[in-house]
């Protein structure tokens, strides 16, 4: 019984694997910005749409990592990967600002829902099974996950999306929609591990205990915030980039391609993270990172006015992203480290929280500047870029 319970424990890493790479397919997004504009929005309201989504995430983040804590891990996916392929369906037929807002309410509570959840799920298991010292290389896996099929996804989206028309941006939604009930039938395979949870620290309150332990500790509050600020930083150039490019007259197979060499890059390091990154430098890293993000956005929003050769910005654009995505199983590793197994969930989660409070007013004002005039915005990423390394580096002592 203990062996047919650690081979199913085992079997958690390759089924939230796959659930992870399907989950995260996402064809769609490389061509999102442009289904939006023909779908009659504008620049200002697609950072809308951003806006309601760090609304919802904001209210329900907490509240669905405080499930994960006392419901179960794997129910919280499940429901998280229903609200998925809700949100695919909402979009297929969206037509107004008013159902896509709708779509992307699905989709916020869905990332609520994981956000941490699978996190959890991978150190649980891991502990459960004594191998906690494998958890960056676990994590590594996870984050290679979400780019396996975003090697190639990109240039089929605009293979088939090449024309811009309303069938061809429904077939590719009809894709994803695919993929996200495959990650659904998956996710409803794996294990619920041991959440190892103390009598004492449970009485006290998940939630209560989470936030007790930012709260007193601000090396971590310097950690999450250098990671949300940088993000935001790079979320906003993403989110309008594909209209930035084909306005200067690079093609959607261009994106496309270029989309797809930077998810290859992302998951082969992350498939082989050990090797780039040894735990004991996880700090220096971290900052190595966050510094070569701020120096190509700088040497990006120099080219804009000295050299706007398009290919140019578009080879700054990639190795502005690069850095940016390598971060990720870093600093889940580094939270992680400065959590408690019991409430890992709650604890990641608080972070994203904090996220979304910073995501409402910093989107706001790139949905103003972009109306202005649309090189605004990479200024704005460029400032919080600097903010991040002038004033929340992570120093070297803090303890793990």
């Amino acid at each position: 019984m203990i062996k047919n319970r650690k081979q199913k424990l085992e079997k958690n890493f390759s089924l939230i694997f796959w659930s992870q790479a399907f989950l995260t397919m996402r064809m769609f997004s490389i061509i999102s910005t442009l289904f939006f504009l023909h779908r009659g929005l504008g620049l200002s309201q697609i950072f809308y749409l951003s806006i309601t989504w760090a609304i919802v995430n904001l209210l329900f983040e907490i509240p669905s990592s405080y499930l994960a804590d006392k419901w179960g891990r794997k129910k919280t996916l499940i429901i998280g990967a229903l609200f998925n392929i809700l949100s695919w369906i909402i979009l297929i037929f969206a037509k107004d600002i008013y159902i896509f807002i709708i779509a992307f309410v699905f989709t916020s509570l869905q990332y609520a829902c994981f956000s941490g959840t699978t996190d959890a799920l991978i150190y649980d298991s891991n502990k459960e099974l004594d191998k906690e010292s494998s958890s960056l290389k676990r994590l590594g896996n996870l984050y290679s996950a979400r780019h396996l099929f975003k090697i190639i996804g990109p240039i089929i989206a605009v293979l088939i999306a090449k024309n811009l028309s309303g069938s061809q941006f429904i077939a590719v939604l009809i894709l994803d929609l695919m993929a996200a009930t495959i990650a659904f039938i998956i996710i409803t395979k794996l294990t619920e591990a041991n959440h190892y949870m103390d009598l004492e620290k449970q009485e006290a309150g998940v939630i209560k205990d989470a936030w007790k332990l930012i709260k007193k500790d601000w090396q971590l509050i310097r950690a999450i915030l250098s990671r949300v600020l940088m993000f935001i930083s790079i979320f906003i150039i993403w989110r309008f980039h594909q209209k930035f490019f084909t306005n200067l007259g690079i093609s959607i197979i261009a994106l496309g391609i270029t989309a797809a060499g930077i998810n290859l890059v992302i998951f082969i390091f992350n498939q082989n993270i050990i090797k780039f990154v040894n735990p004991k430098n996880l700090i220096k890293k971290i900052n190595i990172l966050n510094y070569s993000i701020t120096f190509f956005l700088t040497i990006f929003v120099v080219s804009i006015f000295v050299f706007p050769n398009k290919y140019w910005l578009l080879v700054l654009y990639g190795l502005i992203l690069l850095p940016e995505v390598a971060r990720w199983p870093l600093y889940s590793e580094l939270y992680n480290k400065k959590s408690f197994s019991f409430n890992r969930a709650t604890t990641l989660s608080l972070s994203n929280l904090l996220k979304s409070i910073l995501d409402i007013p910093l989107l706001f004002i790139a949905s103003v500047l972009i109306g202005i005039n649309i090189i605004y915005p990479f200024m704005l990423a460029l400032v919080l870029a600097i903010i991040v390394i002038i004033f929340f580096r992570i120093p070297k002592t803090i303890k793990t």
